[in-house]
């Protein structure tokens, strides 16, 4: 395999799509859970003939978590944080070397990562989200690639990392 160079921006659009990605993929079982237990107090409310200050107050809060589960409230908040800080990631470049069993990351410095310490990469159809570790993920675009090395790319991760997802219309 020839080395694939290519480089990276994390754009405003980029970080953002990737948050609401990330926020929705990560949560999934336990927003279902909590969907659930809250149209439970909902239903609840609706149910009493007589409604006490904490049944209220109760229903309050499980309309204000129903919107924050199921809406990109989060992840929104997430990036205006993430925005305001001073060494923000915004407008990062990250320049990959892609090689047959590692690739390099450089910004500041070199690093290299083996594929297979990779703990999953899911692929969109524009960016590959690569998650080091529960608490780091990088984003590779495609926007430089050709369709020959998104294909090569994507072999290496199908085959060397333990967990490789495909979302078709991310």
């Amino acid at each position: 395999m020839k080395e694939i160079k290519t480089t990276t921006i994390y754009t405003e659009d980029r970080i953002k799509k990737f948050l609401k990605f990330y926020y929705f993929d990560k949560i999934k079982t336990i927003r279902t859970i909590l969907n659930i237990l809250i149209l439970i107090v909902i239903i609840n409310f609706f149910t009493k003939d007589d409604r006490s200050t904490i049944d209220i107050i109760s229903f309050i809060f499980a309309l204000i978590g129903l919107l924050e589960l199921n809406t990109s409230f989060l992840p929104r908040f997430n990036f205006y944080k993430l925005k305001r800080k001073k060494d923000s990631l915004i407008n990062t470049k990250l320049n990959y070397v892609l090689k047959k069993n590692n690739f390099k990351l450089t910004t500041d410095k070199d690093e290299y990562i083996d594929y297979n310490t990779l703990k999953k990469v899911i692929e969109t159809n524009t960016d590959y989200y690569l998650y080091i570790n529960s608490s780091r993920s990088l984003i590779l675009g495609k926007d430089n690639l050709s369709e020959e090395d998104i294909n090569t790319i994507t072999n290496i991760f199908k085959e060397k990392v333990s967990t490789y997802i495909y979302k078709k219309n991310v």
